[in-house]
């Protein structure tokens, strides 16, 4: 092995010290931090099978086998970007995935606010933006898994959250992605982790109190939207989101459709 290599393991074996010690008080399980990993979520998701590990967190400075929604790629290079996975153990099983997303995408809104980031808006259903000239630019994205058993569940929510593209202008497919190095000075990555953290002790997971926070930080809600789900295609007003994170869209004669997956694109 490299000492450069050896140098990097040390460098992430750290901070998950520093972070475990800031964040003492807040009862996280184990916090991991490694310098390379295949995907965070996988990592937890392993982890789930070895025993109770509620609030247990992986980080790593680079992803080899990351994804976003509907399997895509999501493409990193080293030290460009928060990757952090949160675990939780949970007793029930009713809409645990849009929830636990939900509060995970608040978390990081709030967070990033008290950092000095107040312009970040949430893309249903969890994505996280910046707007340029009016148009959407992706900063975060979101994917929660999750296994069951019986009435209770596990469930994962993985974060990837963009802090510099210097290294991936010629990587990524097309330029509607941000980062916060576009639009400010980047937190260390320590702090901006211990922050989503903190927030995600704090962020109430009653149904109601999540979906007031979701509105207040909603870019999607109140716009023109055009909804691509497989082959079908059609434009209407976002009205409102459903206590399990759907989306209500009204179309034409009034008629609303609920929206619980797809992809949305704002019109002007």
């Amino acid at each position: 092995m490299s000492i450069l290599k050896l140098i990097e393991i040390f460098s992430a074996w750290r901070k998950a010290k520093i972070l475990q010690r800031r964040l003492k008080a807040y009862n996280f399980g184990e916090i991991t931090w490694k310098s390379t990993t295949g995907s965070t979520n996988q990592d937890l998701m392993r982890k789930a099978q070895t025993g109770k590990n509620h609030l247990s967190v992986a980080i790593a400075d680079h992803q080899t086998a990351g994804k976003g929604r509907k399997e895509r790629q999501w493409i990193s290079e080293k030290r460009s970007a928060l990757l952090m996975s949160v675990l939780f153990e949970v007793d029930t099983i009713s809409d645990l995935l849009s929830l636990y997303s939900m509060k995970l995408s608040i978390s990081a809104v709030r967070a990033l606010e008290q950092l000095g980031f107040s312009q970040i808006k949430i893309k249903w259903p969890n994505d996280l933006i910046t707007l340029h000239h009016g148009e959407p630019h992706k900063l975060a994205g979101i994917l929660a898994q999750s296994t069951i058993k019986g009435t209770s569940a596990t469930v994962v929510v993985g974060l990837g959250l963009n802090i510099s593209l210097a290294n991936l202008r010629g990587l990524l497919p097309d330029d509607s992605v941000s980062a916060l190095s576009e639009i400010g000075k980047p937190p260390d990555v320590i702090d901006l982790a211990e922050g989503i953290l903190r927030e995600v002790i704090l962020t109430d997971l009653d149904k109601e109190s999540l979906l007031v926070e979701y509105e207040k930080y909603s870019h999607t809600l109140g716009t023109d939207v055009r909804v691509e789900i497989g082959d079908e295609r059609f434009e209407g007003f976002a009205e409102r989101i459903t206590q399990t994170g759907s989306l209500i869209v009204k179309v034409e004669n009034g008629v609303e459709r609920e929206i619980s997956v797809g992809e949305i694109i704002h019109l002007r």
